[in-house]
């Protein structure tokens, strides 16, 4: 029969306790989420302002990602299931590989986790806003379209979902945040930095399916830099000068 190490033994149980609270936070998200319905005739508003803004600055590729994949039907498929899979099973992976082989700096960066969130949540109250699905007439649904995970006739939690929190993808904040992490806390790796192909690939597939707007993807990862900033300014140090959070390795601008 296989023997676990001692030490094992010893971390698993706070490890399960620490799913069953991450997992009840999420659901506690969720619920929080849909309350917070947002006015669709501002957030759409707000869309078509920030839609101008980008063609203005030729800084718009969403309609041409768009519609290459909707001509495609595989591409759609790919990009609909990464779209609305990987979001929900990446980061939690990500937070159990860290707390199980990094688990110094475990904290810390599930703390910028929760933040980045939250965050996230305040904006989509305060500032609602349309994603191009339903507010540029030129950008296709292509998971409704095409049912994409049920997305043309969603139930449950789905069915309620705020449909105008799209500033700032909290999918490509969740990405950048788990690229980052990866980086930071193996800092010897030499393909650590290959988890930036992740928040990348997020970004495109958020536009291409019509959720999001390439500010919104800018706006998530500035949220996640500010974050991690902040987090290094007030924790960087702890006390007698030792280093609070040791498996963070170099700064955010040294990586």
């Amino acid at each position: 029969m296989l023997q676990l190490p001692a030490r094992t033994r010893r971390r698993l149980p706070a490890l399960w306790l620490e799913v069953l609270v991450l997992a009840a936070g999420y659901f506690l998200y969720q619920i929080v989420q849909i309350l917070v319905a947002g006015s669709r005739r501002s957030a759409v508003e707000r869309a078509t302002w920030l839609w101008s803004i980008e063609q203005t600055l030729h800084v718009d590729p969403e309609i041409w990602l768009n519609h290459f994949v909707a001509q495609r039907y595989g591409l759609v498929v790919v990009t609909g299931l990464y779209y609305g899979i990987l979001h929900f099973a990446v980061t939690p992976l990500v937070l159990v590989w860290l707390r199980m082989r990094r688990p110094d700096s475990y904290a810390s960066v599930r703390n910028i986790l929760v933040g980045i969130s939250v965050a996230a949540l305040v904006v989509y109250w305060l500032l609602p806003l349309a994603p191009p699905r339903l507010s540029v007439p030129a950008v296709i649904d292509t998971m409704k379209v095409n049912d994409i995970l049920s997305a043309a006739s969603p139930s449950g939690l789905a069915a309620f979902a705020n449909q105008y929190a799209a500033m700032p993808s909290l999918h490509v904040a969740w990405a950048v945040w788990a690229a980052l992490a990866v980086v930071v806390a193996f800092p010897g790796a030499r393909v650590r930095h290959l988890a930036w192909a992740y928040p990348v690939a997020t970004t495109l597939i958020v536009m291409a399916t019509g959720h999001h707007f390439l500010a919104d993807a800018a706006a998530a990862a500035l949220l996640v830099w500010v974050a991690w900033a902040v987090s290094r300014a007030f924790g960087a140090r702890g006390p007698a000068g030792q280093p609070a959070y040791p498996g963070l390795g170099p700064a955010v601008g040294e990586c």
